[in-house]
């Protein structure tokens, strides 16, 4: 949506571009400040749900092998 570009105060909105100073007004240099600041907390949330997610399928395969190892051990007292 509102992507800044590597040149200064331009932006690319729907893949058009625009300069930052020249083409918008204050409240839409605001918004476009919105849209930037959120797309940064997205992309940092999004960065934290794969930790979380990656963190507890970890400690579901570590339940999953207890849970196992606790069944081997079982079955050989059982056996025994």
């Amino acid at each position: 949506m509102a992507e800044e570009k590597t040149e200064k105060n331009v932006v690319s909105i729907n893949g058009e571009d625009y300069n930052l100073e020249q083409d918008f007004d204050d409240k839409q240099r605001y918004l476009i400040a919105q849209v930037q600041d959120l797309q940064q907390k997205r992309q940092a949330a999004q960065f934290q749900l794969d930790q979380v997610a990656i963190a507890a399928d970890s400690f579901m395969q570590q339940l999953l092998t207890s849970l196992s190892d606790g069944t081997k051990e079982l079955k050989e007292k059982t056996n025994g």
